[in-house]
């Protein structure tokens, strides 16, 4: 993410230089919002330069966290997980 887009996601969380965070996950907590934000963010290539994310481990560490933190996993919200197909027999 560049400066500017960080000075947005900032800016929409009403974050500025004299936010306090009481809490040491906090800025973990959001970090995990700003790793979303880059998982969206489409490849760009244009002759020699390239901006790629490795979005298998974004997406893994980004589980991870939500663990560690106790958060809800955005990504897996709504997948649905089959576990017995007999009823399709």
């Amino acid at each position: 993410m560049s400066d500017a887009d960080l000075d947005v996601f900032f800016a929409s969380k009403q974050i500025d230089g004299a936010f306090d965070l009481t809490k040491p996950d906090d800025m973990d907590k959001l970090f995990t919002e700003i790793i979303l934000e880059l998982l969206i963010t489409p490849d760009i290539s244009e002759d020699d330069y390239s901006v790629k994310y490795d979005r298998k481990a974004l997406e893994s560490w980004y589980a991870m966290e939500c663990i560690r933190l106790g958060i809800e996993d955005l990504l897996k919200k709504g997948k649905v997980q089959v576990k017995d197909i007999s009823y399709l027999a």
